[in-house]
């Protein structure tokens, strides 16, 4: 009672304007965050690696991957479960999940020779996956306990037709300590035209335009300005950043199944989530046919570091970094 007491009380006084509570921004990096993560390719086929990327950072913006003591530990559960649950069929079939507890359906991704933060799903794990359901070499494969034939064939269709959505998971430790998780929603399918990820972003201040793309930049997790010289803003400006208008040339269209079982057409749509080290947006999303958003940049002079975070509305991630120089 005491607990649910002090809990009014403290509800009370939060309304009531007697507590001033000030939170910051999700757009302000000012904690160690996991600001996105994507799938290469989003929609997977069999036969193919699944290559995944984490963004984390630190409190200052900083990479948080080159910071001392930190591990990441990449899973991905392959049980039958989840693959039955993420087709929406997990109700009509009896099998056991052991990713939970560690089973051997949980798959740790390969990390050797990658550069940090990245991270391989490998094309055999999918193939003994994919062998498990359809057989390899013209043999049809035993019936997994607890599943029909008429189940199995079902599963098979939502993989060819439309995909199966699973997860990875990134933990990220810091001298043994967990500090940071996240999850990316991927597909695995058979289907002949998979989605893929959004292009690296371009996006303007005041029209002066900075890219990742190719021919601009060399790493399409950087945007420089593509005319060469530095980003430099006066402190507490408004400035107006506006994403290239050339959605319509990579969003895409997928299949799903409705509710009532039908199969229709979606189209992707774009988004945009934007970070900063300081100042404030005014929106923390935008989306395609209203995408500019105003930052008001920091009142100190000083760096800064900007992040555009571009996401399809399906599974497609792409995201770079831009650092400018605020001045008097």
């Amino acid at each position: 009672m005491r607990r649910v007491a002090g809990l009014i009380v403290a509800l009370a006084l939060l309304s009531g304007g007697c507590i001033d509570i000030d939170f910051d921004p999700i757009s302000i990096v000012a904690t160690k965050r996991i600001l996105a993560i994507s799938a290469d390719a989003p929609e997977s086929q069999l036969g193919q690696d699944v290559m995944f990327e984490v963004l984390a950072v630190d409190e200052r913006g900083r990479n948080l991957l080159a910071a001392p003591g930190i591990e990441l530990r990449w899973t991905v559960c392959l049980s039958l479960a989840q693959v039955f649950g993420g087709a929406g069929l997990g109700a009509s079939v009896d099998v056991e999940d052991t990713c939970d507890v560690g089973g051997p359906d949980l798959i740790a991704l390969e990390t050797d020779g990658l550069p940090p933060g990245r991270a391989r799903l490998p094309a055999a794990a999918l193939l003994a996956f994919g062998a498990s359901l359809m057989g390899a070499g013209g043999e049809p494969p035993p019936l997994p306990p607890g599943v029909s034939q008429d189940q199995l064939q079902a599963l098979l269709g939502v993989i060819a037709v439309v995909g199966v959505p699973l997860r990875a998971r990134v933990e990220i430790f810091q001298d043994g300590a967990l500090v940071l998780e996240g999850l990316k929603r991927f597909a695995i399918t058979t289907r002949a035209d998979p989605t893929t990820a959004p292009p690296p972003p371009r996006f303007s201040f005041d029209g002066r335009f900075v890219s990742a793309r190719p021919g601009v930049s060399g790493d399409p997790r950087v945007c420089v300005a593509e005319d060469g010289a530095p980003i430099e803003l006066r402190a507490a400006a408004d400035v107006t950043l506006s994403p290239s208008d050339d959605e319509d040339d990579w969003v895409e269209s997928y299949p799903v199944f409705n509710l009532t079982g039908e199969l229709q057409t979606n189209m992707e749509s774009a988004f945009y989530n934007w970070f900063a080290t300081g100042g404030a947006f005014g929106r923390d999303v935008t989306q395609q046919g209203d995408h500019d958003v105003v930052w008001t940049t920091p009142e100190t002079p000083g760096a800064a570091s900007v992040w555009i975070v571009v996401r399809d509305g399906h599974l497609g991630t792409s995201w770079c970094r831009v650092d400018v120089t605020i001045a008097q």
